[in-house]
């Protein structure tokens, strides 16, 4: 008995091995400090070092209940559509590199400077003012998927 659980237990790891290897292998890569922009009719690659920079400054509140003063520079949200051409969504996800994302409706980002990128700690980390918490602040941002406000 003992060692047909032995057994299945090694077929079970190594069909779990294989599977997360097949996953890691798959996932888009991007190079540091570049954003992965996906639409409806395609993809487009920005590196934020690119982008015309605003001064940031706001608090933060994680978790915990803590804030976090921000003041640096960064890149507002809302004008990430218009980076890839597009003028009518209906929201944004806001993906890091481990596939914990974000999402942020038009709505929301309409005549607010609530949502920005910044670079922080050698990445770019989305930070969303105004939130009770830190769920919608992203670490390691890789990847904005913009989604049509058609059906």
């Amino acid at each position: 008995m003992k060692k047909k659980i032995i057994i299945i237990t090694s077929i079970l790891l190594a069909v779990t091995a294989v599977i997360a290897s097949i996953y890691a292998f798959s996932r888009p890569k991007t190079e540091s400090g570049s954003i992965l922009l996906k639409t409806d009719s395609g993809e487009k690659t920005i590196n934020f070092s690119d982008l015309p920079l605003s001064k940031v400054e706001g608090e933060t509140v994680n978790k915990k209940g803590e804030t976090k003063k921000i003041s640096t520079a960064g890149y507002p949200v809302s004008d990430i559509p218009s980076l890839a051409g597009i003028t009518e969504y209906s929201e944004l996800s806001v993906f890091s590199d481990d596939e914990y994302h974000a999402d942020i409706s038009k709505d929301e980002l309409a005549g607010s400077d609530r949502a920005w990128l910044i670079w922080e700690d050698g990445s770019i980390r989305l930070v969303v003012f105004g939130d009770s918490d830190s769920k919608r602040n992203v670490k390691n941002v890789v990847r904005i998927e913009i989604r049509s406000s058609q059906p």
